[in-house]
């Protein structure tokens, strides 16, 4: 016997199990559709593209949480964007004087502080509100005859933002062979003292980076020309004890030239690969990733054991920019082919290539490694869905 109290619901099975199926069809309707956007977007090659600056765009980084991307300009402004929906969050103008040459621009990995280095005097300053920190001219030797500002053509800023490591060349100093040799200094953010200084560089330090612990910093250096076949380096030191932990050569081949450059240079995530991009001779030279001695090229280098990758051919003009993915399973290099490459770390296989309308100058994974950001010579910046991710 059924027994109901005045007022309440009859629950029956059928009812009950008629709104169960209800539930269960729309959860998976969504679930459904959900999959259906994430798979469109996945296999996309379509990027959202932020328009804003009037001339190319020198940096691209993403602030840690992955909420918002900034970006540096020949046209002399910093833009932050929304990394979400593309819009424009803020604008910081005028952010060296107006003049010749290009400034070198970098973030601090939470986009609060950015070092922006112009003929050699370098300012710290807050974002977006563009507070003056602190402004270092780095005069070495200063009051002595042999004085001199060595050039900056590279700088980033340690995980924890309180250093700031610079390299460039002693332009006033003689190298190797009467030439100008190459310099890394790492600076402290706050007192604008120099914390670590290695004149130990043949020539001109175009790169320096951090590990993502902060334990290594790694830099590369531009080889000589003329009637001297220098070979560019790769340099990486202990940050801790300052003292060089790794050091090999990158030599030229004078089929493509008479000298070796390595342009930019990448450390994984776990600090145990290095990857080098390498020009020789013309920036139209044929290029691969390669083990050897190759034109331009791109090695990735284990550094406990030494060995190098497979080599693997693709490139067909020099890198602008080179990065590992969050994850150090994929390596992004930018090309003046206008074309962003994604290989395979262990393989050296290529797994995608995504096109822009100009020269790609740099390139940058967002945090969780979903996204690729890349800027362009003509002042775009284009965001594209990593076509590995799943």
């Amino acid at each position: 016997m059924l027994h109901v109290q005045p007022g309440s619901r009859l629950k029956t099975p059928c009812a009950e199990g008629l709104k169960m199926k209800t539930l269960i069809t729309v959860t998976l309707a969504v679930v459904l559709a959900m999959a259906n956007v994430l798979a469109k977007a996945a296999y996309s090659q379509e990027p959202v593209v932020l328009k804003g600056h009037t001339s190319r765009v020198l940096t691209v980084a993403w602030a840690d949480d992955g909420k918002s991307l900034a970006t540096a300009s020949d046209d002399r402004s910093i833009r932050v964007w929304d990394s979400a929906t593309g819009k424009q969050l803020a604008d910081v103008p005028e952010i060296t004087r107006a003049g010749y040459g290009s400034p070198v621009v970098v973030f601090t990995t939470d986009l609060k502080l950015v070092a922006v280095n112009y003929w050699g005097e370098i300012t710290i300053r807050t974002l977006p509100d563009n507070r003056l920190l602190a402004r270092i001219d780095p005069i070495l030797d200063r009051g002595q005859k042999s004085a001199f500002r060595p050039d900056v053509f590279a700088m980033a800023f340690s995980p924890d933002g309180k250093r700031l490591a610079t390299g460039g060349s002693t332009a006033a100093v003689g190298g190797r062979h009467g030439l100008p040799g190459g310099i890394v200094i790492v600076w402290d953010t706050e007192s604008g003292e120099i914390v670590h200084q290695s004149n130990q560089l043949s020539t001109a330090a175009s790169s320096v980076t951090w590990s993502r612990d902060g334990k290594l910093l790694v830099a590369g250096t531009s080889g000589a020309g003329g009637e001297l076949q220098e070979a560019g380096e790769v340099w990486i030191w202990d940050a801790e004890t300052r003292k060089p932990l790794h050091h090999f050569s990158v030599k030229p081949e004078t089929k493509y030239g008479e000298w070796a450059s390595a342009a930019d240079v990448a450390i994984s995530p776990d600090g145990k690969h290095v990857a080098v991009p390498v020009t020789a001779g013309s920036r139209g030279a044929p290029a691969g990733i390669v083990i050897e001695d190759t034109g331009a090229a791109v090695r990735v280098r284990e550094l406990e054991t030494g060995k190098d990758t497979e080599p693997v051919k693709g490139l067909k003009m020099a890198v602008q920019g080179i990065v590992f993915s969050p994850h150090g399973m994929q390596l992004a290099t930018a090309g003046g082919d206008k074309v962003v490459r994604l290989w395979d770390v262990e393989t050296g296989k290529q797994l995608a290539a995504l096109t822009s309308p100009d020269r790609v100058e740099a390139v940058s994974f967002s945090p969780d490694g979903k996204f690729l950001a890349a800027g362009s010579r003509d002042g775009t910046v284009r965001i594209w869905v990593t076509p590995t991710t799943n």
